[in-house]
């Protein structure tokens, strides 16, 4: 019900000002208004029919408007670098509201290397229908089943065909990974 009410005192807002619309910007008429900035050499100036970045950033300052920028709004270089540093529950969060950005699979990629440094599958071609998104939920879900039993947990992730059944491949899953219990940890390599 918040934002709901941010829209219309934002849309409001706007109309006062003198811009038309409804105030957001679809992404293609993002990327063609930031297109016009670049070329033109007052980048002051109000694109046609929608808000350049500098405004928007200058209005954003004043302590009257509570609200957030929309990141579909803005260029979408700049957009994947804010969501990048998102941790995974975060970025869940804001797929609900920027579902092309927040699913977009390099951001997932990029969670799911940072977390699991090394697995098998990131070396081979991924099977049709692959999705980080998806890889990293089954990454967290072996690791949850590694720290509560570790050769369950390890059988989970060859079952997924997520690591190969090969000493060297588990070694380096275990030395790159940090989301592992180290006591489990040590009791899987006294037991191997």
């Amino acid at each position: 019900m918040g934002q709901g009410l941010w829209r219309i005192a934002r849309s409001q807002q706007l109309q006062q000002q003198g811009y038309s619309g409804q105030g957001y910007l679809t992404r293609e008429h993002g990327r063609r208004i930031a297109a016009n900035n670049v070329s033109n050499t007052s980048h002051r100036k109000q694109a046609q029919g929608g808000i350049d970045i500098y405004h928007l950033l200058k209005t954003r300052k004043s302590k009257e408007q509570e609200g957030f920028i929309n990141l579909e709004m803005l260029p979408p270089e700049l957009s994947f670098t804010i969501l990048s540093y998102l941790n995974a529950t975060d970025l869940c969060l804001a797929s609900c509201v920027w579902q092309d950005l927040a699913n977009d699979e390099l951001l997932w990629q990029g969670l799911c290397k940072s977390t699991w440094g090394h697995c098998s599958i990131y070396n081979k071609n991924p099977p049709l229908g692959f999705s980080f998104r998806k890889l990293y939920m089954q990454l967290d879900e072996g690791s949850l089943t590694f720290n509560a039993n570790p050769d369950e947990g390890v059988n989970y992730f060859m079952s997924k065909g997520i690591l190969d059944d090969s000493p060297k491949e588990i070694a380096k899953f275990i030395f790159c990974t940090r989301t592992l219990n180290w006591k489990k940890l040590r009791i899987y390599l006294d037991e191997r």
